[in-house]
């Protein structure tokens, strides 16, 4: 057992160290929603525990280190004389970004959330300026989001003023992709957050940051259930792969569990169990995995029929998809009692139970199926 919590604590500094984050810039006027809808989408610990670093005067990075994103907030503008007091953007923050934009890919900025306040009720000519500017002098995608669109007044289903500032956007040549969002929790399902999520990954060009940003991000769980399938099906393939070449003995089992303990600790950083605190992280580390790993021993013999004493490529696949599919369905529930109750997951508890068990026969069944 002292192994195998060795092995764990190594995979999971290994997968931390590896974690390539993307850096999102939010831009917008002074209450305008910003902190707001960055707290919603990746959690209040993001702003809390990054303590907002200043890279220039008016530019602020904020980097919480569980969580994979890293958050740059712009100041926003505000009226002077009726008129927005844009000087400073120009003066401080382009050249900076300039700089950061002339760097490798890890400096660079690699998405950019424009936020428009519908409370507001105009769009400045400011805002208009600078969204092109962005866009023609930096290789960056840029998403216009709506911002406080419960204070929209409703129309034949859609919101008048977002309608009207989307026409304020056609005619002044913005063609950006628009979203419309808000904090209260009964209007998220009739407007765009979850297509922001989806926008976002598919603007970034690294699959590594892809993923962690799908794993920062707290609102989309059907797309952190779409990227763990991905991850069991690498490591149905790479377990596979082993057993095809050289087949391993009953006894030698121990052998894949370095593939099944990767997947393991993958799926949980994809739901993002690791950016959920400090406890939580471990929690993952003394119940989680090493449960896991006793039920495995327990019962690879129980729901593979016929095993006998080696482990072919079909057996090692099965065993390992498994173990996957069963953690899916076990992690996304945890993951939505703590999202929505605010409940830690009691881990030894429940792989302790017959849920589990239950869960990994379930699971063998459903990849046999598909494969």
């Amino acid at each position: 057992m002292g192994n195998f919590k060795e092995h764990i604590e190594k995979e999971f500094e290994t997968q931390k160290k590896s974690v390539k984050k993307p850096n999102l810039m939010i831009v917008g006027g002074t209450g305008v929603g910003k902190s707001s809808l960055v707290n919603l989408v990746f959690g209040n610990d993001i702003a809390e525990t990054g303590n907002g670093k200043p890279v220039t005067r008016g530019l602020h990075r904020y980097e919480a280190s569980d969580i994979p994103i890293v958050i740059f907030d712009t100041e926003g503008y505000e009226y002077v004389d009726g008129k927005a007091d844009n000087s400073n953007f120009f003066r401080a923050i382009l050249p900076e970004i300039e700089k950061m934009q002339a760097q490798s890919l890890k400096y660079q900025i690699h998405l950019v959330w424009y936020c428009i306040s519908v409370a507001n009720h105009r769009i400045t000519d400011y805002d208009l300026e600078l969204i092109k500017l962005i866009q023609q002098r930096f290789t960056v995608k840029i998403a216009v989001v709506f911002t406080q669109c419960d204070k929209d007044e409703e129309k034949d289903g859609t919101g008048v003023t977002a309608e009207e500032f989307k026409k304020v956007l056609k005619e002044n040549n913005i063609g950006n992709e628009i979203f419309e969002t808000s904090t209260d929790e009964e209007l998220q399902s009739e407007l765009d957050l979850d297509k922001l999520m989806a926008w976002s990954v598919k603007s970034l060009t690294d699959e590594e940051m892809k993923k962690s940003f799908i794993a920062a991000q707290r609102l989309s769980l059907p797309m952190k259930v779409e990227e763990a399938y991905k991850v069991v099906g690498l490591a149905t393939a790479s377990a596979g792969g082993i057993a095809a070449v050289n087949p391993v003995p009953l006894s030698d089992a121990a052998l894949l569990m370095p593939i099944q303990i990767a997947m393991i600790i993958k799926l949980a950083n994809t739901f993002g169990f690791g950016s959920l605190g400090s406890h939580m992280v471990n929690l993952l580390k003394t119940q989680l995995l090493p449960v896991i790993g006793r039920q495995m021993v327990a019962s690879i013999t129980k729901f593979i029929p016929g095993l006998g004493n080696i482990i072919n490529a079909i057996v090692a696949s099965s065993l390992t998809g498994g173990v996957g599919l069963a953690l899916i369905t076990i992690y996304k529930k945890a993951y939505e009692k703590y999202i929505n109750d605010g409940i830690e997951p009691d881990w030894e508890e429940i792989f302790s139970s017959n849920s589990f068990e239950y869960a990994l026969k379930e699971g063998v069944k459903e990849w046999k199926k598909k494969n």
